[in-house]
């Protein structure tokens, strides 16, 4: 209704309501005609408050919904009415006290200055300090885990580097020892007409050698055989 700014604007828009016909505005509109204290209250124009103080109140409630909240909260609920109005005028008079006092020396008070709300953030700053002294004993935690892990590991790897080193000298002594005892194992025969050409190896110059005494130890026999033929043949001649 803030389009409404003088009394024949007001006197219209009631005539424009009554040529609706709808039975529900007209009636809403007849309610707000029937007290006097209710126009004033919705239509700057028709109220007696200064404009700038009407400018400057909040058009909703909840300032005093959270003032009756806080009410609450000093002086309890479910009393008597005698109860009530002393607990009442015991936060009015502390409140009148703080207002005073703030005028006089141009220091607001903090509202959240309380022992309640300093209990409240000490408690909070001892279990932040906590979580972060768990958080940081956790990362310390894991950090030492990890170095004792790769510590471990080079030292495997350090261990498996020896381990190859000494593998490969032996097998390298195996292979020279082999060498030495092939070279050993075999001759040079003087050059022939073909070149030079290696002995036979022992395994099988032992074969031949055997082979050799058997061929010696036979020629005997076979020469007596030979004789003893001849003379038989003769003989019988």
């Amino acid at each position: 209704l803030v389009y409404i700014d003088t009394k024949e604007s007001l006197a219209d828009f009631s005539a424009f309501v009554s040529s609706l016909g709808v039975k529900k505005i007209q009636d809403w509109w007849a309610h707000k005609e029937m007290h006097e204290w209710i126009i004033p209250c919705l239509v700057k124009s028709q109220s007696r408050i200064p404009a700038d103080v009407w400018d400057t109140t909040p058009s909703k409630t909840n300032t005093n919904e959270a003032q009756h909240a806080w009410t609450s909260s000093l002086t309890g609920t479910g009393r008597s009415l005698a109860e009530g109005i002393s607990a009442a005028y015991d936060v009015d008079r502390n409140v009148a006290e703080e207002i005073e006092l703030t005028l006089k020396t141009g220091v607001f008070s903090n509202p959240h200055n309380e022992v309640s709300h300093r209990v409240g953030r000490n408690s909070s700053r001892q279990s932040k300090r906590a979580r972060e002294a768990r958080d940081v004993r956790e990362v310390t935690d894991a950090t030492k885990d990890l170095q004792d892990e790769l510590a471990s590991e080079l030292e495997r790897r350090r261990e498996s580097s020896t381990r190859s080193k000494e593998l490969k000298e032996q097998l390298k002594t195996l292979r020279g020892e082999g060498g030495k005892k092939a070279a050993s194992s075999s001759t040079i025969l003087p050059a022939s007409s073909s070149g030079r050409v290696r002995s036979v190896p022992a395994a099988r110059a032992g074969k031949f050698a055997y082979l050799a005494e058997v061929v010696l130890c036979l020629n005997p026999i076979r020469s007596f055989c030979k004789k003893a033929y001849n003379s038989d043949y003769n003989s019988v001649k």
